[in-house]
């Protein structure tokens, strides 16, 4: 307040505009961030006859500005750590091209491509959230077999061979949506599950038939997700405490798999117990 009242002082002395921006208490008790700016009205002379203000409310903003730069130091620093690592198993390799025999290069070889496979997921996550921002995200509907997506977007983690998948549905089953974009949802389900459940060797993909609509799950046995937390997993920019740092990510993975199912007209969620392990859900109308 000292600093406000000094500054706004020495602006009356002198005639000159003014502009700043402080936390205002309102009626309610809660404050809010204002810019506020007065500027002179003087006569011919230049004397100073009254002054006109205006306080807007900028506090959204605020929160706006803070969660962009949070996403620009986060992203930032997730994608310098894969870029780092590339760089130095190519300068590796760089040094061997002539002895590609050498018993490193495929160590080195699988290194690179698991850190392109991150900058290449950073870059998704990126390149849709601002598709979502823009509206310009389009869905490509068609009729396809559940099952057959299912077994094609996990193939990843049995060629892994680390973990055990158990897929339940009919084979039969067919719905009308985004294959890509369902793909999409299905595999971030799963690589969490990889992720936060390492010591879980199943991982259960389940689908059940509920009329016009289908629920498909991805199920681990993992540390589990606390309670006070679950209503915040598709929330933009947010990552569960219990994970960092060790899983840092952009926190967006959750919130675009939130918006695709959305815009399918479904619903998404998870459920979760400490110690047993977590169930991560969505449905889908079968047609529309």
């Amino acid at each position: 307040m000292d600093r406000v009242v000094e500054k706004i002082a020495c602006n009356f002395q002198t005639g000159e505009a003014w502009e700043d921006t402080f936390p205002l208490r309102r009626a309610d008790g809660e404050y809010r961030w204002f810019l506020s700016r007065m500027v002179p009205a003087k006569d011919q002379d230049g004397n100073v006859i009254s002054w006109f203000g205006t306080n807007t409310d900028i506090t959204e903003q605020r929160k706006m500005d803070e969660q962009k730069d949070d996403f620009i130091s986060i992203a930032s620093h997730e994608l310098k750590t894969p870029l780092t690592s590339l760089k130095a198993n190519l300068q590796i390799l760089e040094r061997m091209k002539d002895n590609l025999s050498n018993p490193m290069a495929p160590q080195l070889i699988d290194s690179s491509n698991k850190s392109m496979q991150k900058i290449s997921t950073l870059v998704d996550d990126l390149l849709n959230i601002n598709r979502f921002s823009e509206g310009k995200l389009q869905l490509q509907k068609t009729r396809f077999n559940v099952w057959k997506m299912l077994n094609a977007c996990s193939s990843h983690v049995r060629v892994d061979g680390k973990h055990e998948l158990i897929v339940e549905v009919d084979k039969q089953l067919h719905i009308y949506a985004d294959e890509h974009r369902i793909d999409q949802v299905v595999v971030n389900f799963v690589n969490n599950a990889v992720k936060y459940a390492p010591h879980g060797r199943k991982i259960w993909l389940i689908v059940d038939d509920l009329g016009d609509n289908v629920k498909i799950s991805v199920k681990d046995t993992g540390a589990g997700i606390p309670a006070e937390q679950l209503p915040h997993l598709f929330d933009r920019y947010w990552q569960a405490d219990q994970f960092a740092p060790k899983y840092n990510g952009l926190g967006l993975g959750l919130f675009i798999c939130a918006e695709i199912i959305k815009r399918h007209g479904g619903h998404i969620g998870a459920d979760s117990v400490l110690g047993e392990g977590s169930t991560f859900w969505f449905t889908l109308p079968k047609s529309n």
